[in-house]
């Protein structure tokens, strides 16, 4: 009897795994998930480097757009008007960028006149309301229209006879404005910053000097 008892076959007994190596596991695999979309991105970037990005930052603004043909009729338009030099005209990001040279000897008054002209004559081609106003739709073009008998403001003195006008409006703005760049709204207190600037350079040269 003993005998035959030894022959039955043992049964096997699962062995369950243990609660520290499910801890273990677990964290393999939270650690795991990061680690690979980590890996996945570093990849994707590497193969994607050098090529360019295409899109806009302008998608789903900018409507109606202004096309290549209307610039190039805008251009003939201004040129039409008298006593100019050269015109320019440059759409780009956004923005219609308009520069009008004029003759030198042109007063204050006069290049007043020819930015007026050009603006009536920008919206006569390109309503002001239809591209250069924003709508709760999108965006649209911001204007900029610069008039000078000198390119370089920066080189025009306050008892300049020279002139630069910038006539600006954005496409959030309602109304344009225009800003003077040859002269400052307020010369006393311009000549009063340029003395300071001018005594402040004396100094660092005496001191210099002196340092020698």
């Amino acid at each position: 009897m003993s005998e035959k008892q030894n022959d039955k076959p043992k049964k096997k007994t699962k062995r369950r795994l243990s609660r520290s190596a499910i801890v273990l596991i677990v964290g393999i695999f939270i650690i795991a998930i990061p680690v690979t979309i980590f890996l996945a991105i570093l990849g994707i970037s590497a193969l994607q480097t050098g090529t360019p990005r295409e899109g806009s930052r302008f998608d789903g603004d900018l409507q109606p757009e202004i096309k290549a043909e209307q610039v190039e009729t805008l251009k003939a338009d201004l040129e039409s008007i008298a006593s100019l030099d050269s015109v320019e005209v440059v759409l780009a990001q956004g923005q219609l960028r308009i520069y009008i040279d004029t003759n030198d000897t042109l007063s204050e008054e006069q290049v007043d006149s020819i930015l007026t002209n050009a603006y009536n004559k920008v919206n006569a081609a390109l309503p002001i309301g239809t591209y250069f106003t924003s709508k709760e739709s999108g965006k649209m073009y911001d204007l900029q229209i610069n008039v000078y008998t000198s390119p370089t403001a920066s080189e025009i003195g306050a008892d300049d006879s020279r002139q630069y006008k910038l006539l600006h409006k954005n496409a959030a703005e309602e109304q344009y404005g225009i800003d003077d760049l040859a002269h400052p709204k307020n010369p006393s207190l311009a000549a009063e910053l340029e003395g300071l600037d001018t005594g402040t350079e004396s100094t660092e040269e005496t001191e210099s000097g002196e340092g020698e």
